[in-house]
């Protein structure tokens, strides 16, 4: 089995559980009668009761077996908080996008599967390029977008699911904007 139908087998029996789950009210995507957001559920009955056992278990093991004390913080933070803990300034990831589809992928990720795979898989591997492909993974965050683009072209990586060409790097903020008080 090649790794393109592998990839479809992977992605089969993902979609027949999240749709198992989906049915049986685990979890549904919320507001999804209006298209809903992507990344946002609501937990049915199930889905509720596994949430409070796995927090009843996470209690019971570090609140009154480790002696730990248990806080509730709010889920939005100001934004001066997430300036001096450095978040805002590197609180991204880069991302490629598959130029025909338009799917994105953590450029990252993508490399360092590749190099891997590579060092797992590849009986011919010379003991160069194998030292090439460790210092890679070495220097995997310090990548600037462009040295990360240069890896990417110059390892001839695509696509996993299609096999096309891929965008170079860009800057995805993984925080979102909001405000806070009377005055937004």
């Amino acid at each position: 089995m090649d790794a393109a139908q592998e990839a479809q087998k992977r992605e089969a029996f993902r979609q027949a559980v999240v749709n198992t789950l989906e049915r049986r009210l685990f979890y549904i995507p919320s507001f999804k009668i209006y298209r809903g957001v992507a990344g946002l559920y609501d937990y049915g009955p199930p889905g509720c009761a596994v949430k409070a056992n796995v927090l009843a278990f996470w209690r019971q093991h570090f609140v009154r077996e480790e002696s730990m004390l248990e806080i509730d913080c709010p889920c939005v933070t100001p934004e001066i908080v997430l300036k001096a803990s450095g978040h805002v300034e590197k609180f991204t990831d880069l991302m490629v996008k598959d130029e025909k589809t338009g799917t994105c992928y953590r450029a990252d990720h993508l490399l360092k599967d590749y190099c891997k795979d590579k060092l797992e898989k590849d009986p011919n591997l010379s003991a160069e390029k194998a030292a090439e492909l460790k210092h890679v993974l070495a220097m995997l965050d310090d990548f600037s977008p462009e040295e990360l683009g240069a890896k990417i072209k110059g390892y001839g990586i695509t696509a996993p699911d299609t096999k096309n060409t891929l965008s170079d790097p860009y800057p995805f903020n993984l925080m979102f904007q909001t405000s806070i008080g009377p005055s937004g």
